[in-house]
């Protein structure tokens, strides 16, 4: 009988977080600047997101995201915990962002786990309308000299236009 309450109030607390979420496009410029790089490469992100509100000035944005620099191909999942300053549309983000390099074509050694960064998401963002919103956003290598995550050694800047459905 416990368990079964305790499914049953899960159940009604997710149900009123998700009842609250909002969905839509994320897409604007990517620059990506390689470790003891002093330019970056410019290109874009195009990608969804999911927006679930806590309260008035807490919510939780996971974002699927594809990015294209140069000749290099990038899937960012970015999960942003945005606090919203009071009184105003203006939030702060945070939240860890994982990294996918899209394998070369004509490199068949790389393996999986060689293609994956681990990065810190920090930025702003500002809510024009109510769905929306611009959001400047720096990610930074967190996963330093790891076996894991050789491969990513690079910091992502992203200047966006996020649009809800």
């Amino acid at each position: 009988m416990k368990k079964l309450l305790l499914v049953a109030f899960l159940f009604l607390g997710f149900q009123s977080v998700f009842s609250q979420a909002e969905f839509g496009i994320s897409g604007g410029y990517l620059n990506v600047t390689a470790d003891g790089a002093d330019e970056g490469d410019s290109g874009f992100y195009a990608g969804l997101y999911a927006e679930l509100s806590f309260s008035n000035s807490l919510k939780l944005q996971p974002e699927l995201l594809y990015g294209n620099v140069g000749d290099n191909n990038l899937l960012y999942l970015p999960v942003m915990l945005k606090y919203y300053v009071a009184g105003t549309d203006l939030n702060i983000q945070a939240g860890p962002q994982a990294t996918y390099v899209f394998n070369d074509e004509q490199d068949d050694n790389i393996e999986f786990k060689d293609q994956l960064g681990l990065d810190l998401g920090v930025g702003v963002g500002y809510d024009i309308l109510h769905n929306i919103y611009v959001q400047a956003r720096y990610g930074f290598k967190i996963a330093q000299d790891s076996e894991t995550f050789s491969s990513a050694d690079f910091n992502t800047f992203m200047l966006g236009l996020v649009v809800g459905l």
